[in-house]
This record gives structure tokens, C-alpha cells and sequence, in this order.
């Protein structure tokens, strides 16, 4: 489901939605695969410490060399969903491979017991210090943001109406399977620092095809939501037109140039953030039935876009032929 890069070191989680999965976050070595068309998975860091984690859907990385992941601790079986663990942030310091944090959410955090299944990205937000660390982790199946402070080893929900899903583009026709989703605020998004050391915070629902962004100084501030004017502060970009749904989305920090994994065109698209957000202003880069068929992560690190391609749709609604390549990771 997530693909992430650090060095030679590519990661790949692979949620516990089935019966079978030994390891839900995994690498792979690149410089010792190189040429190797589909390399085994390693469970990380090892495998005695890799069953310790029970459901985790994407990683980030961050500049402290920190990897930073929710682990829902939910079992994700069709039929018999087990919530096996407290819903968390786990950090693993990449120098050492250790766990240094696993922060378990409040219960204010989690409206619903189906909240965790909603839980499946998480974007990294510093700007000075490593110590003074933000989390921003949507929460897709009740609709809210929970917010984790690393200094100060705390979290609080926000909620807002922009991140709802629009119930006019909820029917989806994808890997040949046509279907209705109704999944809420799905990624966010950063852009660089202005001079006040605030950033924009892009995101959008999964079943929407509109951008909305807030400054993450109010996300930051934990009593933010309680002044009346709260709501207010969230913007409406635009629209990117029919078909357009995304998954995820990230920055290239130098160019302002946003990147999409559009599940709704199977395509990756793009977005100079200084123009009009405009179905005319976002350009389309690969285009592919086979191999871009649910793009589920993107993310940029460095000069290079990472993606992943799951074909998710077919997974859920038939089944996925072992005869042919189902997963796709792309640079």
C-alpha cells in the first residue's frame, strides 16, 4: 500500500487486510536488488520486532532520519475485524533501527470504534529542531485531523466540514470494478515555510475532487478550534474536474510543483501551486491502466516522485490474478 524511500533503503507496508501477512512494514535493499525485477520483501528491522507492529498503511520519513508510521492496530480481516492493539504513532530511528516512540491516540481522538480503519497516512511537519516535531494524521472514516505534538507528547482532533467526502463523486469505475466510496480527508500535503515559519497544509477528501488548504500554525495551536472564527481560516483552492480523485499528494519543495496519484484517471498528475487550481493548470505525467490502476501512495523525496499501484479495487471486489504483475512500485 505505501512505498517510501531512504537511501538504499525502500519501504513497503503491506496492511493486514487478508489472512496470511507475516510482516506489515517491510524493505527492500536497492543497491543489493538492482536489476531484480521483483525482489523479496525483508520485514523491518527484523522480523521478531516487524510482528510487533499489526496494521500499518504508509511511512514518512523525515530529515532527523526518523520513520514515522500509524499503526491502526486493527486486524483488517473481511469478516472479523480485531482491534489487536491501542491505535498509535510508532517512530523507528533509521540509524539505529529501534523503535523510540510509540504514542498510543486518546480516546478524544477516536470518536468511533471504526475510527482506526480511517487512519492511513501520516505527514510530518518540522521546521527547526528535531525535538519540535508535528504529526498530521486524517482520519478518513469520521471525518477529522488528529494533530500529535512530539515536544510536548500530545495530540488533539480537529474537525471541519471540508473534510467530508462529496457525495457527487462517489461513484468510481476502477480496475474494472465499478463501485461507491464514500472515504473522507485522505492526505495532506505541505508546503515550504514562509517567513513566519508557518506552512500551507493541503488536502483534500479521497472521494472529492477539490483541494482545500490551512495554515499549519493553526493546526498547531491545540486551542485554536475553540475561537468562533476557527472555521474560517480553512480555504477553498478549486476544483480539478471530473474523474480526478486522489489518493495522495505531496510537494517538490524547490518548484512549488504538487504531485496527485489520481485513482480516478489511474494517472500521476501535477500542479504548479503558484498558478489557478485548474482542471487547464494540472498537467498529466503517466497515464496507465495496467500499471498505475490505484495509484494508493506518492510521495516526492528529493528530485524523484515515488509511487505505488495496488490495483486495490479488484482486490476488494474479485480478485486479483496471480498471473499477472498486480503491484507497481514507480520513481
Amino acid at each position: 500500500m505505501g512505498v517510501e524511500r531512504v537511501g538504499d533503503r525502500l519501504f513497503i507496508t503491506v496492511p493486514r487486510r487478508r489472512y496470511g501477512i507475516p510482516s506489515t512494514l517491510n524493505y527492500i535493499n536497492l543497491r543489493e536488488n538492482k536489476g531484480v525485477l521483483s525482489p523479496a520483501l525483508r520485514p523491518y528491522p527484523n522480523f521478531f520486532e516487524a510482528t510487533q507492529l499489526i496494521n500499518v498503511y504508509r511511512t514518512r520519513a523525515d530529515q532527523c532520519h526518523r520513520l514515522w508510521m500509524v499503526d491502526t492496530g486493527m486486524l483488517e480481516l473481511p469478516v472479523n475485524k480485531q482491534q489487536k492493539r491501542a491505535p498509535s504513532i510508532v517512530v523507528f530511528d533509521l540509524n539505529t533501527n529501534r523503535q523510540i516512540i510509540r504514542y498510543e491516540f486518546k480516546s478524544a481522538d477516536l470518536p468511533a470504534a471504526n475510527t482506526p480503519t480511517g487512519l492511513a497516512s501520516i505527514t510530518v511537519d518540522i521546521t527547526g529542531d528535531c525535538r519540535d516535531a508535528y504529526a498530521y494524521v486524517p482520519d478518513l472514516t469520521t471525518n477529522g485531523i488528529i494533530v500529535f505534538s512530539l515536544r510536548d507528547m500530545d495530540s488533539w482532533r480537529l474537525t471541519h466540514n471540508y473534510f467530508s467526502f462529496n457525495p457527487l463523486r462517489g461513484n468510481l469505475r476502477i480496475a474494472g470494478q465499478s463501485f461507491q466510496w464514500n472515504d473522507g480527508i485522505f492526505s495532506i500535503a505541505l508546503s515550504r515555510p514562509s517567513t513566519s515559519g508557518c506552512r500551507k497544509a493541503y488536502f483534500h477528501p479521497l472521494i472529492s475532487t477539490q483541494e482545500f488548504e490551512i495554515s499549519t500554525c493553526k493546526l498547531k495551536n491545540k486551542t485554536a478550534s475553540s475561537d468562533p472564527r476557527f472555521f474560517q481560516d480553512f480555504n477553498y483552492i478549486g476544483d480539478k474536474g471530473d474523474n480526478t480523485q486522489t489518493t495522495m499528494h505531496d510537494v517538490h519543495g524547490e518548484t512549488e510543483v504538487m504531485f496527485f496519484a489520481e485513482m480516478g484517471r489511474d494517472a500521476v498528475t501535477c500542479w504548479n501551486t503558484n498558478l489557478p487550481f485548474l482542471p487547464s493548470n494540472v498537467e498529466v505525467l503517466a497515464q496507465s491502466e495496467s500499471k498505475l490502476s490505484y495509484p494508493s501512495d506518492l510521495h516526492v523525496t528529493g528530485n524523484e516522485v515515488w509511487v505505488m499501484a495496488n490495483k486495490l479495487p479488484k482486490f476488494g471486489y474479485s480478485r486479483l490474478d496471480p498471473n499477472e504483475y498486480n503491484f507497481f512500485v514507480h520513481r
